[in-house]
């Protein structure tokens, strides 16, 4: 009888150990990634586990430069003026002063003075600092977000569904956008309704406006990974659309999001600042920074203290955007890693 035993049957596996002899296959390595066969597919193995995200290596990258991180200082400092600025003056922003009426700064306790109608400028500025914020942080993560999904869900699917989706898309993009928000937030005329003229609203209209362009980008961005390895290997393991979107496409897009968030910020807090001027956008009793503009423009010699403090607090939110945006193209821009 050989001493070789001899194994037979559909359960048997044979192999070489590490030393060159005969024996069973090796096992898996502690700390190798595991992977899982695909039965029937032409993909050998497929790797089990979402996609590493790389916005945030991104995000690293634009805040190691000077632009990215003075850029996020400067958002950093007017979010917090807006918070906790209230904290340094007494009056609140309904509140009148009939005994100092157009008065300059540092008078009668009011730190930028108050208005034709005794209002503090102060306590408006904190208050309209706070709103326009609002306005740009919800439409600038909501609108990216909501039109990744929709883009990426349609580039996945191809075929009919894909061209339905894309023709839907197409027919939203030629709404006529800036009438439907004006038409909404004038609504109710003199009687105004609750929701008109709101900052919630006005930021639920942006966004409702805004993700069609990201959608188009990101589905077509994801019609090229459609075919990788790694999403027809998803795919062969029986996960979802809606699961391969989230665990694998998306990461992938993550960095191109990052760039949206901080493109979609700056300019819903523009469209919120010139809706407001023309009176359209955030109106009385709420308070934004464009209403401020708009309000003391025809103001502007005889009490110019309410014109300029909304003014370069505007300026000030739209060049640490720009600054921050502009890190994080030369983050993406692989000749910018230099």
């Amino acid at each position: 009888m050989s001493g070789r035993g001899a194994v037979s049957g559909p359960g048997a596996v044979s192999g070489r150990g590490p030393e060159g002899g005969e024996g069973l296959g090796r096992g898996p390595v502690v700390g190798e990634p595991q992977q899982e066969r695909v039965e029937g597919s032409p993909l050998a193995v497929a790797p089990v586990g979402p996609t590493r995200w790389v916005g945030s290596a991104v995000l690293r990258r634009a805040l190691g430069r000077r632009g990215g991180a003075v850029g996020l200082g400067m958002l950093v400092a007017v979010a917090l003026f807006a918070a906790f600025g209230s904290l340094a003056s007494p009056w609140d922003v309904g509140e009148q002063d009939f005994e100092h009426l157009a008065v300059p700064p540092l008078t009668g306790g009011h730190l930028l003075g108050t208005d034709v109608g005794g209002f503090d400028a102060y306590a408006m500025l904190v208050a309209g600092t706070g709103r326009s914020l609002l306005v740009a942080a919800v439409v600038g993560v909501c609108a990216p977000l909501l039109g990744a999904a929709y883009g990426a869900t349609i580039g996945l699917w191809g075929g009919r569904r894909e061209r339905v989706g894309l023709w839907l898309l197409d027919m939203l993009l030629l709404m006529p956008a800036f009438l439907l928000v004006a038409v909404v937030m004038s609504a109710g005329g003199g009687q105004r309704q609750w929701w008109a003229g709101s900052a919630w609203t006005l930021a639920a209209l942006l966004t409702l406006v805004g993700w069609m362009p990201v959608a188009r980008l990101v589905r077509a961005q994801t019609r090229s990974l459609r075919e990788r390895e790694f999403v027809r290997a998803a795919r062969y393991l029986g996960l979802s659309s809606g699961q391969i979107v989230r665990r694998h496409v998306l990461p992938h897009l993550s960095s191109y999001l990052v760039l949206a968030v901080v493109t979609g910020a700056s300019l819903a807090i523009v469209t919120e600042t010139l809706l407001s001027y023309l009176g359209i956008g955030v109106r009385p009793p709420e308070v934004s920074l464009g209403q401020l503009v708009g309000r003391s423009t025809g103001q502007l010699y005889a009490f110019p203290w309410l014109f300029w403090a909304p003014t370069v607090t505007l300026v000030w939110i739209t060049l640490g955007l720009a600054l921050l945006g502009d890190a994080v193209r030369d983050a993406l821009d692989p000749r910018g890693r230099r």
